[in-house]
């Protein structure tokens, strides 16, 4: 059970905006998704923990997409449909399409249900085409493309690319940074997704899923999710090296081994409480609470700022204590300066 990678994107060096917005769709959007595989599979695919699904993306930044050449860009799915990998979901991921094509033209996300007859056959007939030029006519693939079309999912590209990224963040208030700041984490996780595809696998072989990760062409969730909390904050806080300034006052009664000890307790609480999925929202929840007072006060007074934002909230997470919250309103402080 083998699978060779073709058609990969032979020294690109600019990942394109429209696969940036799918790939924070898929890990917005699908909960099971561990990793982003980037020119891999398909233009953007996702795996699971266990690596044994893909969610399978197609991306085409096209205005004028004709019914013909959907189906024509539909093969790359249906190739990895009729490989021997377990595809759990292919999506082909568009602009808006002509709402001739469609039956409710409101939906956003749809499957092929949702296409008019006539604009369907077009795209059947386009699939063939591409099938049998490609594979050649000596198998008949009719059944299997039938099959195929009653899996793919069309997701429409309706959003700006700062919703894209306030879409994974977990704050219920988007507004506390600016659409251009959003906007310009979009922009780093572009380019960083460009300097992963920087790499030459085409007739690569793999023999199981999880043998795609030793590319090093993809991104974990977290990666992502590290990348935008810690630009919100304005530190790397879970690689922050120094004492925040602010937190001196609440430690300086303890001597050098009880602040080391401190310090390493409340490191540690910050990533188990970022890293364990049961208290990832809680991380999200309290970090926003902070930014939002600090964008309404002025203050950097670590226990006043802690007493007034939390005054109210009971902390159902035992790791979270306060010299760890404190710690992180320091570490936040910082950030904003």
């Amino acid at each position: 059970m083998n699978y060779t990678f073709t058609n990969t994107e032979i020294n690109n060096k600019k990942a394109s905006d429209f696969e940036t917005k799918s790939l924070l769709y898929l890990i917005s959007r699908k909960k099971e998704i561990e990793y982003i595989t980037f020119d891999c599979f398909n233009d953007v695919s996702g795996v699971n923990k266990n690596h044994d699904k893909i969610w399978d993306v197609q991306s085409k930044n096209e205005k004028s997409l004709t019914p013909k050449k959907i189906g024509k860009y539909l093969f790359t799915l249906f190739d990895n449909y009729i490989s021997t990998f377990s595809f759990h979901e292919f999506i082909f991921f568009s602009p808006i399409l002509n709402e001739n094509y469609k039956i409710n033209s409101k939906l956003n996300v749809y499957n092929l249900d949702n296409i008019e007859e006539t604009t369907l056959k077009r795209i059947l007939n386009g699939l063939t085409e591409e099938v049998e030029r490609v594979k050649g006519d000596s198998f008949d693939y009719s059944e299997k493309i039938e099959l195929f079309l009653r899996k793919v999912f069309i997701v429409e590209d309706n959003s700006t690319e700062n919703e894209y990224i306030k879409s994974v963040t977990k704050f219920k208030k988007v507004g506390i940074k600016s659409d251009d700041f959003y906007t310009s984490i979009f922009t780093d996780l572009r380019n960083i997704q460009s300097a992963k595809k920087n790499t030459y696998i085409e007739n690569e072989i793999i023999s199981e899923i999880r043998d795609v990760l030793t590319f090093n062409r993809h991104l974990t969730k977290k990666d992502i999710e590290i990348l935008i909390i810690s630009r919100i904050i304005g530190v790397e806080i879970f690689n922050y090296a120094s004492i925040p300034i602010t937190f001196f006052p609440i430690i300086k009664s303890f001597d050098n081994e009880e602040i080391k000890d401190i310090l390493q307790e409340c490191n540690s609480n910050l990533s188990r409480a970022f890293f364990n999925k049961n208290s990832n929202r809680v991380f999200w929840n309290v970090c926003e609470k902070i930014i939002i007072f600090l964008n309404d006060n002025k203050s950097s007074d670590v226990e006043y700022i802690y007493s007034e934002t939390f005054k109210d909230y009971t902390f159902r997470i035992s790791y979270l204590k306060d010299f760890t919250i404190k710690y992180l309103i320091s570490i936040i402080i910082e950030g904003t300066k």
